[in-house]
């Protein structure tokens, strides 16, 4: 299987969270956003 996922754009919305976190790696709940995405397929 070959996919993309996005992850582009500065976070702007989400700071002080990414300020040294880029915006997938951003913790919610139990899981980094990108698990969730990763997870989802």
């Amino acid at each position: 299987m070959k996919a993309v996922i996005m992850a582009g754009g500065k976070g702007t919305r989400l700071r002080p969270l990414t300020w040294h976190l880029p915006k997938p790696m951003v913790p919610l709940l139990d899981r980094t956003c990108m698990e969730y995405i990763i997870d989802w397929y």
